[in-house]
């Protein structure tokens, strides 16, 4: 799947479930399934951003597609989406 494709399946409500080589590299073990929500960032030039996320309680924000699979998705390697709107 290629950049394009993984940027229009991942929206909001999406459920990913997590593969064993992406959970070597991350806070989820292998088969953990996760649920995008709307998160809200700020950035250097806009605030309140907004793009599908998951709520990170350690830190008490939000985790954006892009923070858990690399601006490219690069990351998403062998993680499978479940559902998408």
């Amino acid at each position: 799947m290629n950049q394009e494709q993984l940027s229009e399946l991942l929206t909001i409500g999406a459920k990913i479930k997590i593969g064993k080589e992406y959970s070597k590299q991350s806070k989820f073990n292998e088969g953990d399934i996760i649920e995008l929500i709307e998160g809200s960032f700020d950035n250097d030039f806009v605030s309140d951003v907004r793009c599908p996320a998951i709520y990170n309680d350690i830190t008490k924000d939000f985790d954006s597609i892009y923070h858990l699979f690399g601006n490219y998705f690069e990351s998403f390697m062998d993680c499978e989406i479940l559902t998408n709107n």
